[in-house]
């Protein structure tokens, strides 16, 4: 099981942001390229994951495209 990190912190925890409202986050590991909410309970399928989706580290300020994320 790959688990992605970020490429300057090396934290393994992202987040996006809801494109309805910035302020609501989902956060979320990227194992085999695919997104893993951090809280099961928390992820209601609102938030779709598409290559461009802008994915955030939860540590630093690093960020990219969903698609950039998962290719590392």
């Amino acid at each position: 099981m790959a688990q992605a990190q970020c490429p300057v912190c090396g934290c393994d925890t992202f987040y996006c942001k809801n494109p309805e409202d910035e302020y609501d986050t989902t956060e979320f590991n990227i194992v085999d390229g695919r997104a893993v909410p951090r809280d099961p309970e928390d992820d209601d399928g609102s938030q779709e994951m598409t290559p461009e989706t802008e994915t955030y580290c939860d540590r630093c300020t690093w960020h990219a495209p969903f698609g950039d994320v998962t290719k590392r």
